[in-house]
Formats: structure tokens, C-alpha cells, sequence
């Protein structure tokens, strides 16, 4: 598998084409809401040029994993906090 750095693709780009405008965006970050985690859940999706992470309480990628495999099945990419 390769990393989602050998790519050079923007996952706020494929973030924002599936969800929508962020409810807030920086230089190096964007915010969703987390499109897995239930809506009276709150949770929010964080994700950055190469890496996403989902703030809430249960353990999800927020669907980024199946995104990028749709698009490109040899991509991998990072959450937030993993260690490579």
C-alpha cells in the first residue's frame, strides 16, 4: 500500500466534494461534521491536507477510508496521531 503523501492529494478537496463547505477551515485544517458518527453525537471531522482524524467519543475515520478507496485503491491514508 502506498501512502496517501506519494499521492499529493488534498483530502480537504475530496472532504469538501463529498460534505459539503466546512463549518470552519484554517491554512492547514478543516471541519466537518462527522458524516459516520451519530448527529446527536457531535462529532466533528478534522482533516488536513494528508491526515484526518474524527474528534468524537467512538473510534471512526469519519469515511475517508472508503472515499479514498473508491478513488484510488492503492492510496492509504493517515489518520492523525497514527504512527507509520
Amino acid at each position: 500500500m502506498m501512502s496517501i503523501l506519494n499521492y499529493k492529494i488534498d483530502l480537504r478537496g475530496r472532504a469538501e466534494k463529498r460534505l459539503g463547505k466546512p463549518l470552519a477551515s484554517s491554512l492547514n485544517a478543516s471541519l466537518w461534521r462527522c458524516p459516520v458518527c451519530p448527529p446527536e453525537a457531535h462529532s466533528l471531522l478534522l482533516v488536513s491536507a494528508d491526515q484526518h482524524r474524527c474528534m468524537g467519543r467512538r473510534v471512526c475515520d469519519g469515511g475517508i477510508n472508503d472515499w479514498m478507496n473508491e478513488e484510488y485503491p492503492d492510496a492509504e491514508p493517515i489518520a492523525i496521531g497514527e504512527t507509520t
